[in-house]
């Protein structure tokens, strides 16, 4: 398996508008510009070290929350097996130029989006795999219009959200909520 990922992708990589996982529906932010609903917020928490000052030569590690936007969802092939990662923009939370803070008078979490990571460099990580996501949405501040409130995402109301990529046929929505099919019969439609 080393050796596969050493080599590559073999095929032509793949992208989706919408992809499932960990009980969440994610699309890239160009998606989310288009329709009504924000699916491109994305979080994920993760053991990063620190630096309390530049000149510091020890780095001090700590569990973090990083939030970001999916910029493009990517399948990548290995033959053996397939991977999804999430290429996102990630808010700078590492010094003091940092952008994202907790407010202490409502006790939620906002973050800046004036203030993201460069994603020029590997070193700063612009991707992760899909099932180390979690979704959040993004609501701006009225007071402070560079900096949005963070809303953790409830998971999808189905139980059988992550057996399906694309929901195409109607039945397993009523297989899944069996009060819609009797609200159908009642006007006629089933």
């Amino acid at each position: 398996m080393l050796w596969q990922l050493v080599q590559g992708p073999k095929h032509k990589v793949k992208t989706y508008k919408k992809y499932r996982v960990n009980g969440f529906v994610f699309s890239p932010k160009y998606h989310d510009d288009s329709v009504v609903t924000q699916d491109s917020g994305v979080c994920m928490k993760a053991w990063t070290a620190f630096r309390a000052k530049r000149s510091d030569k020890r780095l001090k590690d700590a569990w973090t929350m990083w939030y970001g936007v999916i910029k493009q969802i990517i399948e990548l092939d290995y033959t053996i097996f397939k991977e999804v990662v999430f290429y996102c923009d990630w808010v700078r939370v590492e010094d003091k130029t940092n952008g994202c803070k907790h407010c202490s008078d409502s006790n939620l979490v906002m973050v800046n989006f004036e203030k993201l990571k460069s994603t020029s460099s590997e070193l700063d990580e612009p991707a992760i795999l899909a099932f180390e996501a979690s979704q959040v949405f993004y609501s701006r501040d009225p007071q402070n219009p560079n900096w949005w409130v963070v809303i953790h995402s409830p998971k999808r109301l189905t139980s059988r959200v992550d057996e399906l990529e694309i929901p195409t046929i109607f039945q397993s929505t009523l297989e899944d909520q069996p009060h819609l099919e009797n609200l159908l019969k009642q006007h006629g439609t089933v």
